[in-house]
């Protein structure tokens, strides 16, 4: 019974998902304002790092933190942030860590002008770019001392492409640092991996950039980089977020009108599931040129 009522709940998300992914409900726009219904002015939009917090805006300072802290960003640092989304964790690296210049690059222009109202009311100066993170392939040789990307680089198209320019445009020493999705090992059952390219496929992350930690470290070291660390941060933040959202949606039960909000829903059980067969594990990787 447990089980088909599970493939019953399966099939009904995925239809919820087909659905908004063909009316083009967009992925990067201004829905994140939904996990962030509170008197302050934030717009955060990454899964959080859920450690002694049940709070959503807290979470999610916390792993951007975390990234800071892993890239040691410091006050001579020059920063490409790609993937920023609103602009809260660029007034972060401004304010908790005084980096020296902040540039981005965001999919989203909705976003790009929100983050660029947010920067100027917070008196931080950066520039940001609507493109998606193919804009790196324009930028000149040694340009940056760290690059950035905190939940977004699974999304990206060639990623491993992606690598070897960050590689290129980094300074001497410098870091890149990125949380991103990894399996544990190549699923064994066809049922799980046909599950699996159905749930990437509907959250727009391609199937080629869920690969295993050692695939993971094999494409950097070939792009030219050196002392790759990991650490998994998974119970963290994937479990972190699959628990607290179907919380948080009881607060407000006025969400459920909301059809974007099906997909977070759905967000939230896929990561239970992937979590609960061990087909996911997020971690936070850095390496240094």
């Amino acid at each position: 019974m447990n089980s088909v009522m599970f493939i019953l709940g399966f099939i009904s998300a995925l239809l919820v998902l087909f659905l908004w992914r063909a009316f083009h409900l967009k992925r990067f726009d201004l829905s994140d304002e939904l996990l962030n219904l509170s008197p302050t002015d934030h717009h955060w939009g990454n899964l959080g790092f859920w450690e002694n917090t049940q709070d959503y805006q807290q979470a999610c300072r916390q792993l951007a933190r975390k990234v800071g802290d892993t890239a040691e960003l410091n006050p001579q640092a020059d920063l490409l942030d790609v993937g920023f989304g609103c602009g809260d964790q660029l007034i972060l690296w401004d304010t908790v860590y005084h980096v020296n210049s902040i540039s981005g690059v965001n999919t989203s222009q909705t976003q790009v002008g929100l983050a660029q109202k947010k920067l100027r009311q917070a008196g931080v100066n950066a520039f940001l770019h609507h493109y998606d993170h193919r804009a790196i392939e324009n930028q000149p040789d040694r340009t940056f001392s760290h690059v950035l990307s905190v939940d977004a680089a699974y999304f990206f198209e060639d990623r491993e492409a992606w690598f070897t320019h960050v590689h290129r445009v980094l300074k001497p020493e410098g870091k890149l640092v990125v949380t991103d999705l990894v399996m544990p090992d190549q699923p064994s059952d066809l049922l799980q991996e046909f599950i699996m390219r159905c749930l990437l496929w509907l959250c727009g992350i391609p199937r080629d950039n869920v690969i295993t930690l050692d695939a993971y470290k094999k494409q950097l070291q070939e792009a030219g980089f050196s002392q790759v660390t990991e650490e998994d941060i998974s119970a963290s933040v994937l479990d972190g977020f699959a628990q607290w959202l179907p919380a948080y949606r009881k607060q407000f039960e006025g969400l459920k009108d909301y059809p974007i909000w099906q997909k977070y829903m759905a967000t939230s059980k896929f990561l239970s599931w992937l979590r609960k067969h061990d087909l996911l594990r997020c971690y936070l990787i850095s390496a240094q040129r």
